[in-house]
């Protein structure tokens, strides 16, 4: 049996979520779709006093959903937080410690493929969300970031349907700065999602290049499919951090066709980040009325 089987509630105030202690934190565990069936680990959260509301699946990037001290991301805690208060609940999916390792993206050769591994890892998710009868089971959305947000893209094709199901849709999905080359690849330019999609981009983003996002979700428009994109001017990889100074890093991959180590540029962006909160909510919003 696994480690993280069962179900555990930690009744702490986590000061990365908010001074007030918005809710509990309970962890859980779920059943990927995956040929392994993996056991993954998920962080599970409620908003007070909310009947039955929508849901948000959190995909992490691969810098992974927590810190070397164990403490939730600070990205991701702050997400969190935003979500309670605007009255989801959240799962943020922990796809990387059940299988052994904490981040991968100083991993030359990764471990788990953002297109071809993690997108059962959301699928199980939700699974696991439509058995729960506090969840209304129509208003499931997924959100991720960076490796996270490429899972997030092709966990909505067209075909992930006929792969999983009927009964397995997502209300929507929104991705921030994804690297959809690859993607991009396999679709042949023609994305083609089966609910609405937002990708959110900063157009100085050395990490992952907007502009193979950009090529493809404005084919998909064009054919009629649901796919949007925001581009921020000057913004870089995690824009949407609350405190990240501007720094430079390194990151490996072994797909990269040229160099195999990159040196990328992260950091915030007010502006970018105010105006991606202010959006996603309203597109939140507007995605649970229909």
């Amino acid at each position: 049996m696994s480690k993280y089987s069962g179900s555990t509630f930690i009744f702490i105030c986590l000061y990365t979520l908010s001074q007030n202690c918005l809710n509990a934190r309970e962890v859980i565990t779920f059943i990927s779709l995956d040929n392994e069936r993996t056991v993954i680990r998920g962080e599970l959260f409620k908003p007070k006093n909310v009947n039955k509301p929508p849901a948000i699946v959190m995909m992490h990037g691969c810098s992974g959903l927590y810190t070397r001290s164990g403490n939730l991301r600070t990205n991701s805690a702050s997400w969190i937080n935003r979500f309670l208060e605007w009255g989801y609940i959240v799962l943020a999916v922990d796809g990387f410690t059940p299988r052994g390792f904490r981040t991968m993206c100083k991993k030359k050769n990764r471990p788990l493929h953002s297109i071809d591994d993690r997108p059962f890892d959301a699928y199980g998710g939700l699974a696991w969300l439509s058995r729960q009868p506090f969840v209304n089971k129509n208003q499931v959305f997924l959100i991720g970031w960076s490796n996270g947000a490429m899972a997030a893209l092709a966990s909505l094709r067209e075909d992930r349907v006929a792969y999983f199901g009927e009964g397995y849709r997502f209300k929507a999905a929104a991705a921030f700065y994804p690297g959809c080359i690859t993607l991009k690849r396999r679709v042949k330019d023609r994305y083609e999602p089966y609910a609405p999609v937002l990708v959110f981009l900063g157009l100085a983003d050395n990490w992952t290049w907007p502009k193979p996002c950009i090529k493809m979700i404005e084919s998909a428009a064009k054919a009629g499919f649901p796919a949007k994109y925001i581009g921020y001017k000057g913004a870089h990889h995690a824009f949407d951090h609350p405190n990240l100074p501007i720094k430079t890093r390194i990151s490996q991959n072994a797909k990269w066709k040229k160099d195999k180590k990159r040196y990328v540029t992260v950091g915030s962006n007010g502006r970018a980040r105010e105006s991606a909160v202010k959006t996603l909510k309203e597109w939140l919003r507007q995605q649970s009325s229909k």
